[in-house]
């Protein structure tokens, strides 16, 4: 399991070389928080991690999945996407995803596939046609939903052990705490932290998640 630290441009360097010194491996550039947008200046902070020998997430967060609009978005993955070893983009964003899809395949880039839910955990049998969907679609998928008990948490994991391929499972929440570590025994190959700003509830921060994944995980970190 990874560990990915979401970011806004905002101190940006100074925050990336935190993160790498705590323990981080992966930055997620959230640039749909970001205070410019343009294809040179996105490329510029994507390829300032590569440089600290981290990898990238490259995401512009749909605003109907809780990011902020960005009129670029599509030029964004396609343009500054290709130096990225990730990008993230929503399931139901689908024009947007399969535009995306076809455009990086050449380069290499690795598609995260995602859906949110900030209401509910849907049924399993939703969360296993979500998880199929975004592997279908070539991507590594991942569920982020919000739980409300721990049968969500466990609906959720279990039905995502079941799906044997690469994938990232969230719940959100208080309740949903454990599976941002827990999801690595469940097939999930990537878990999200905070530096200085949290981007979804029960986000742990990156020095508690660093600890936790060397309580649990060590000797059995999968790289993706």
């Amino acid at each position: 399991m990874e560990i990915a630290v979401p970011l806004s441009d905002k101190g940006f360097k100074e925050n990336v070389l935190k993160a790498k010194e705590k323990g981080a491996d992966i930055i997620e550039l959230r640039v749909d928080q970001f205070s410019r947008t343009d294809v040179p200046y996105v490329t510029d902070l994507v390829n300032l991690v590569k440089s600290e020998g981290l990898k990238t997430i490259l995401t512009v967060r749909w605003e109907k999945e809780g990011g902020k609009p960005v009129k670029n978005r599509e030029e964004i993955f396609l343009k500054a996407g290709i130096y990225s070893d990730f990008v993230d983009v929503e399931l139901n964003a689908r024009d947007t995803l399969l535009k995306v899809s076809q455009g990086l395949k050449p380069h290499g880039v690795r598609l995260i596939v995602s859906f949110h839910d900030f209401e509910r955990t849907p049924p399993p049998w939703i969360i296993r046609e979500i998880l199929r969907e975004g592997h279908r679609l070539g991507g590594i998928p991942k569920v982020s939903v919000m739980a409300k008990t721990e049968e969500d948490v466990a609906n959720l994991l279990c039905v995502g052990h079941k799906e044997k391929y690469e994938k990232i499972l969230i719940a959100m929440g208080e309740v949903g705490k454990i599976s941002r570590v827990a999801g690595f025994v469940f097939g999930s190959v990537i878990s999200y932290a905070s530096l200085e700003e949290t981007y979804a509830p029960g986000q742990l921060s990156l020095e508690e998640m660093v600890k936790l994944r060397k309580l649990f995980c060590e000797g059995k970190v999968d790289k993706v």
